[in-house]
């Protein structure tokens, strides 16, 4: 057994599934759209600062299951916190698991999270209840469905592990203690929200920026750097 197909066996056994997902036989689902991921930076310390998922105002993101699947049938992620899929660092030894990897599938994944801890706290906004339906078997269904929707159009390549594990990560008791948390809705701040639009105004790229914010480093010296930052885009 070599190093990557160990450490594969120790990462699935540190999990117990709360839901059952075949990822070989599942169909993959359709991607339209573009996804947009701007940093906002908190401080001037390298690494430090908050990723939001921003809808782009030409195309935004929307994922539609296979057919036959009614829960959630069309999903279209609001703009929203995100952190890449909440990957462990044990899972990034795998090809495919870095943060934004599987960006879009993250992102389909993140939403169906964040809206379902916000109905968790009694919201009832309408692209909330969109997927009050969806059930935590249906989040894990559904990434599968989106990873197997990025092979099928070559935004990755398939590959042995990564896609079986993901899917199987998300089926944990830390998954589903997320998925019925209460108290952790978290919307995207008003002061938060203007500045990633204005960063990706009407048709985004890669370095665009907005706002600024000045710090003093570890060497005394002021320091003005830009508060957000588009770090992320992929189109369908």
């Amino acid at each position: 057994m070599n190093i990557k197909t160990s450490v594969a066996a120790l990462a699935l056994a540190l999990l117990s599934a709360c839901a059952s997902v075949n990822y070989e036989t599942t169909r993959a689902g359709t991607f339209r759209g573009d996804l947009v991921v701007v940093w906002l930076r908190d401080t001037g310390k390298a690494g430090d600062g908050t990723f939001i998922y921003v809808p782009s105002p030409r195309d935004p993101l929307t994922f539609t299951r296979p057919e036959g699947e009614t829960r959630a049938k069309v999903i279209e992620p609001e703009m929203m916190y995100t952190d890449g899929g909440s990957i462990p660092p044990i899972g990034r030894v795998f090809n495919g698991l870095t943060p934004w990897n599987y960006g879009p599938a993250y992102m389909i994944h993140d939403w169906l999270f964040a809206a379902r801890q916000c109905l968790n706290d009694g919201k009832t906004d309408a692209a909330y209840r969109k997927i009050e339906k969806a059930t935590f078997q249906d989040s894990a269904e559904i990434i599968a469905e989106a990873i197997k929707a990025l092979e099928v159009s070559k935004k990755v390549k398939k590959r042995d592990i990564s896609g079986p594990t993901v899917t199987y990560a998300v089926t944990s008791p830390f998954s589903l203690e997320r998925w019925k948390v209460k108290g952790a809705c978290n919307p995207v701040t008003a002061e938060d929200r203007r500045l990633a639009l204005r960063a990706i105004g009407f048709t985004p790229e890669i370095g665009d920026i907005a706002g600024f914010r000045t710090f003093t480093n570890e060497e005394g010296a002021v320091i003005s750097e830009p508060a957000a930052e588009v770090v992320a885009i992929f189109s369908f």
